[in-house]
Parts: C-alpha cells; sequence; structure tokens
C-alpha cells in the first residue's frame, strides 16, 4: 500500500530540493566549464550586432537548456507527485497550458532584470551594485503593485466574492485593522489542487483581498477571518517594508562581491569582461550560492515576522480557537510535515512549522494583547 502521509510527503519534497539545487548549480558550473557558454555567446555576437539583442538570443537558448535539462525532475515534483498524494486535480494537458503561462511570464521578467543587469554592467562598471540594487528594489515594489491585476489573472480567474455576509465581515476586519481594500475577490484554485490559500495582494489601489475557492468552500467564516487577520499583521506590521529592505541589503552585498569575483574570472582570461554575456553562468553560480547562504537569516526573519502574524490574528479576532482550527485544516489541506527536521526549518522554513503554530493558538487567551 502506497504512504500518503504528510511525513512521508515532506521527505519526498525535501530530497527534491535538495537534488533540484545541485542539479541547478551543477548545470551551471558544467555550461560554463565545458566552454558551452563562450561558444553560444560567440554564435550570436558573429550574426548580430546590437549587444542587447545578442543576449536576447544568448538567453533563448540559455533559458531553453536549463529548462530541458531539468524538466524531468520538474515533471516528477510538481505532477506526478502532487497526483500520487491526492493534492492535484490538474491533467497533463492543464499542467503543460500552466507551464507554458509560467515559461512565459519568467522569460519576460527575466529578459528585463538580466537586459537591465548587463546594460548596467556596459555603462556603469564601476558603480553597477549601487544601481542594480534600486533596480532591483522598484523592480520588486513593481511586481508587488500589479500582482492581483496582471499577473494573477494570468494564472486563475478572479471574481468578487458572491457572499456578502462573508464579505461585509473580511472588510470590517481590515478597517479594524487601520486597513483599506478594494474588495473581495475569489481566485479559481481548485480546478488545480485540493489546497488553499489566502491573501492581501496588492499595493496602494491595487491591494485585495484574495481568497481561493477551496478556502471558502472548506473553511468556515470564523476560519476565514483568522487567515485573512494574520495576513493583514503583514500590511500593518510592514513586514513587506523591512523584507525589502533586507533583500535591498543582501542584494548590495551580492552584488558586490560579485564585482569583486568578477575580478578574478576577467583575469583567468574565461571572459573579456564582466559586462560579457559569456559569464552569465557563473555570475548567476555566483549570486545562487550567495543567495542560499544568506537563506537561513532572511527566513528566520521571515519566521519571526510570521509569529507577528499569528498572534495579531489571534488579538484583532478574539478567536483563538477558529484561528488554530485553520491552521489544523491548512496543515491537512497542504500536508504539511507535523515535525520537520530542525536543519530543514532552519535552512528553508519561511513559517515556523505548523504544529508550532497550532499549538501557540491553542494556548492562546481571547483578547491576549499583542501590539493590536
Amino acid at each position: 500500500m502506497t504512504d500518503t502521509s504528510p511525513r512521508t510527503y515532506a521527505r519526498i519534497k525535501y530530497r527534491l530540493l535538495l537534488v533540484d539545487l545541485a542539479a541547478g548549480l551543477a548545470f551551471l558550473a558544467a555550461f560554463h566549464g565545458a566552454g558551452l557558454s563562450r561558444a553560444l555567446a560567440a554564435w550570436w555576437s558573429q550574426r548580430l550586432t546590437s549587444e542587447p539583442l545578442i543576449i536576447l538570443g544568448y538567453l533563448a537558448v540559455f533559458g531553453a537548456a536549463y529548462y530541458l535539462v531539468l524538466l524531468p525532475l520538474h515533471f516528477y515534483g510538481s505532477f506526478l507527485v502532487e497526483h500520487r498524494f491526492g493534492l492535484s486535480r490538474m491533467t497533463v494537458k492543464g499542467w503543460l497550458v500552466r507551464e507554458g503561462k509560467q515559461l512565459a511570464v519568467s522569460a519576460v521578467l527575466g529578459g528585463v532584470l538580466v537586459e537591465g543587469l548587463y546594460a548596467l554592467l556596459r555603462h556603469a562598471p564601476s558603480t553597477w551594485p549601487v544601481w542594480a540594487t534600486l533596480g532591483w528594489v522598484g523592480f520588486s515594489v513593481v511586481l508587488a503593485r500589479v500582482f492581483p491585476t496582471v499577473l494573477l489573472p494570468i494564472f486563475y480567474k478572479t471574481r468578487p466574492v458572491p457572499d456578502e455576509a462573508l464579505v461585509n465581515r473580511l472588510l470590517a476586519l481590515c478597517r479594524r485593522a487601520g486597513l483599506n481594500a478594494l474588495g473581495v475577490f475569489r481566485f479559481d484554485l481548485g480546478a488545480e489542487t485540493r489546497k488553499a490559500n489566502a491573501a492581501l495582494a496588492g499595493l496602494g489601489a491595487t491591494r485585495r483581498v484574495l481568497l481561493s475557492d477551496t478556502l471558502i468552500a472548506e473553511f468556515t467564516p470564523e476560519e476565514i477571518e483568522g487567515v485573512l487577520g494574520h495576513e493583514l499583521a503583514h500590511h500593518r506590521y510592514h513586514h513587506i517594508r523591512k523584507a525589502l529592505g533586507l533583500s535591498a541589503a543582501g542584494s548590495w552585498i551580492a552584488f558586490t562581491l560579485t564585482a569583486w569575483a568578477g575580478q578574478r574570472w576577467v583575469a583567468s582570461g574565461g571572459v573579456r569582461s564582466l559586462a560579457d554575456i559569456a559569464g552569465f553562468p557563473m555570475v548567476m553560480l555566483w549570486l545562487s550560492v550567495l543567495g542560499l547562504l544568506g537563506l537561513p537569516l532572511q527566513n528566520a526573519l521571515s519566521r519571526h515576522f510570521e509569529w507577528q502574524a499569528d498572534h495579531f490574528a489571534v488579538a484583532i479576532t478574539n478567536l483563538p480557537q477558529a484561528f488554530a482550527g485553520a491552521l489544523r485544516r491548512l496543515a491537512q489541506l497542504n500536508l504539511a510535515d507535523p515535525a520537520p527536521p530542525r536543519w530543514v526549518v532552519w535552512m528553508f522554513y519561511d513559517h515556523p512549522p505548523i504544529t508550532e503554530r497550532i499549538h501557540a493558538a491553542e494556548q492562546a487567551e481571547p483578547g491576549a494583547p499583542s501590539g493590536v
């Protein structure tokens, strides 16, 4: 009999994550070490004179190769494993359609980022880490603002929630938290998975409450209110702004170290300059390793924010047992690992383990002060 327990699901996901990381880094190292990157850059340089077009052509081939090499692992993890554990409702055709959309969005966004980075490397070789950091922060803000109105509808149908009583209840909760929202919208997640999700997404005029259809169908109004209370805390406590500040600092450090390391790559004769697209795999490899080194700190801060959000949800709704029930239901629907290894939590978890969150909510006193 096939074991479909949350622990087994989590164990498979942990292994897939490690294999995926190793495979991605190995591909970058091999693509550069085997001379494929230099050959590809030279091939495009012989046919095009515009540097942005050379980079675009290079990225098209490089990106396709990277995707195809990792495709079997990706298909196994995102389709076969999800079906084995009864989480996915997608057909192969549906999975392919979704993959196509993800590839298109990734290609556009990735192309903009890489073209921008190499423009800075060409035109501001001594100050590019500062400008790249500012560009990354600006890009992140724009992305957060347009996510609910531009990106999310590409993947999911969104519509206003018709339950007027639920909408009024949630908008009243937003007002109690001192936040405004354009409205409450549902997105159709249930066609793909039985998992549930919710968010307060967008910035300024685009900010709105988003509820998955699975959440609306499976959770009580009190539980949904608790879930939204958690999401409101991230805006009330300016977690997004603080995380963006940490990201900016980390990005500046990573870019500065890349500029330093790039001098060694050039000196070794591998590339003409850091602005040479032939060195792209090394830039990505270096940034990936630095990102992994900074991941524990980033996730530790995120877990702290999540604890704050849990406490806020209990205090503002005054429904600790409903919030605990919502967490328990989320854990069941998403097959959350009840007891993840500490090293996994330290390295990869941006939320506290779900069992600890449920226990804390169950022990909370109604109306307990939490800085609301």
